[in-house]
């Protein structure tokens, strides 16, 4: 189950990360590229940021999980 929420949090990760370079390339008139520091200042761009950051650190839980349980099966393989 863990594996299958990594795997689930590595997707939603891949696509908030899309829709922010949507956001970022959406409205033309904007006089920032879309890759500048000032596009932050739109909303629409701010919001997709923060979306896919909050999707990296429920993905950084989730692999920490993981790695805690893959210690676990570990540490008691080695104990007779």
């Amino acid at each position: 189950m863990v594996t299958e929420q990594v795997d689930f949090a590595l997707a939603e990760v891949a696509l908030l990360g899309a829709a922010y370079r949507r956001a970022g390339h959406d409205g033309a008139d904007w006089r920032w590229p879309p890759e500048s520091l000032q596009n932050l200042a739109r909303p629409e761009v701010a919001r997709a940021l923060a979306a896919q950051l909050a999707a990296v650190a429920r993905l950084r839980l989730w692999a920490q999980e993981l790695y805690w349980l893959q210690e676990q099966v570990r540490l008691r393989a080695m104990v007779p």
